[in-house]
């Protein structure tokens, strides 16, 4: 192998971690949104790739910073 193949296998590489760092920071802020503000879904979200993503996509919502309920008083009771 030849150093300009090194270097473009280099760069690929590092090029795949940042855009993996900014994809695992948006999965960390929408697990947030659902109530789940600890670090560790940044994590599985950088080291798990897809595994990692579906696992914050299927987080259920508890209501984190940025959700509010929506109430009517049109609705009638039950």
């Amino acid at each position: 192998m030849d150093i300009l193949t090194i270097i473009l296998y280099f760069l690929a590489a590092a090029a795949f971690i940042v855009i993996d760092y900014f994809v695992a920071r948006e999965f960390y802020m929408v697990a947030a949104m659902k109530g789940r503000s600890e670090k560790k879904y940044f994590w599985l979200s950088f080291f798990l790739l897809f595994v990692g993503y579906i696992l914050v996509a299927a987080l259920p919502d508890r209501g984190g910073r940025d959700m509010s309920s929506f109430q009517s008083d049109d609705l009638p009771d039950i």
